[in-house]
């Protein structure tokens, strides 16, 4: 997996994800990419997966690329830093989520903006950050903040809330 970091990161799309995110696919120089095994430019288009995301108005099916490398024949999905691997609720919403729940505030504000977000999906993510992230993010002294990205992927090699330990790279 290749995380996407793009210069204006702290823009997260709020209309339409597709969109946002194939215009982020056309600005990548693929001849730049790193492959797990060490080589850089081996990167060929290698087809795409659907996966569904939870916004404000429901679900949107998001379509990710893949690209293989030509040197080890490793594939990777090309996945855009707002998004959590493995997991259906964006980035910016699980920080919100675990920022409120350490503030010791109401969760009722986030499941009013976003209806797909319920108690049980609060629940896990607040459980998962307990015992996976909490302690990590404590020791290292990185905050909750916007600039978290680059900071997981320096010490834990992963995104945020990346709870699965599949090689992930980031790409600046």
């Amino acid at each position: 997996m290749i995380t996407i970091h793009p210069p204006k990161s702290n823009q997260i799309p709020q209309g339409d994800h597709q969109e946002a995110y194939d215009e982020l696919i056309d600005q990548i120089p693929f001849h730049q990419l790193h492959c797990t095994c060490g080589r850089c430019g081996d990167f060929i288009r290698h087809g795409s997966y659907t996966r569904k995301i939870k916004v404000s108005l429901g679900y949107q099916r998001l379509k990710i690329n893949r690209v293989i490398c030509k040197a080890c024949n490793r594939t990777h999905a090309l996945t855009p830093d707002w998004l959590v691997p493995y997991s259906s609720i964006l980035l910016k919403d699980q920080i919100q989520i675990l920022q409120a729940h350490l503030s010791g505030e109401s969760m009722e504000p986030i499941m009013a903006e976003q209806p797909v977000i319920d108690e049980s999906a609060i629940g896990y993510i607040i459980r998962q950050f307990k015992r996976h992230w909490l302690p990590r993010l404590t020791a290292f002294q990185i905050p909750l903040d916007k600039n978290i990205v680059p900071a997981c992927f320096r010490a834990f090699g992963r995104q945020l809330m990346q709870i699965k330990c599949t090689p992930n790279l980031l790409f600046c």
